[in-house]
């Protein structure tokens, strides 16, 4: 018998809003074999190029328990170190900080939320049975092109 999460990640990764991200560019699922979904999510980098951030996600008991993701180099199967990890602005160094089981450090996260209270402090931000992929996805993305603001706001003046 199959895990019913299944259906509902499925349905997750099907739904409109979800696959209007892929058509757009600002993400894509690399492999899903529950509970395991890979994913890559587009970036800019702080000198304006594009690139692309690798995810891992355990999604044990999706939804009605937070997803665990973290940063991932998905092709040598590893998380990534150094120079290789998201650079940037304040928010973006402290959501890919190295800290506790190497989760992104977001309270929709199921090691991050209970830390410090973030899902309490933070309920906007916090995981709930009623969220979905989509809600993690544009959060990621959000702060992976955060890099791109300074640069326009540079090229207006």
């Amino acid at each position: 018998m199959e895990d019913p999460a299944v259906a509902l990640i499925q349905a997750d990764l099907d739904c409109e809003a979800f696959q209007a991200g892929c058509r757009e560019g600002r993400w894509r699922v690399v492999a899903f074999a529950y509970p395991r979904l890979d994913f890559k999510i587009a970036a800019i980098k702080p000198n304006g190029t594009p690139t692309e951030c690798g995810f891992r996600a355990d999604l044990t008991n999706y939804p009605a328990v937070a997803p665990e993701v973290k940063l991932w180099d998905l092709e040598n199967d590893r998380q990534p170190v150094g120079a290789e990890r998201p650079q940037g602005g304040q928010r973006t160094t402290q959501t890919f900080k190295i800290w506790g089981k190497g989760t992104v450090y977001r309270p929709w996260d199921r090691q991050t939320g209970p830390h410090s209270n973030n899902a309490a402090t933070k309920p906007h931000l916090a995981w709930n049975a009623s969220r979905d992929l989509t809600f993690i996805f544009e959060d990621l993305h959000g702060i992976l092109v955060s890099n791109a603001r300074p640069l326009a706001a540079g090229a207006a003046a």
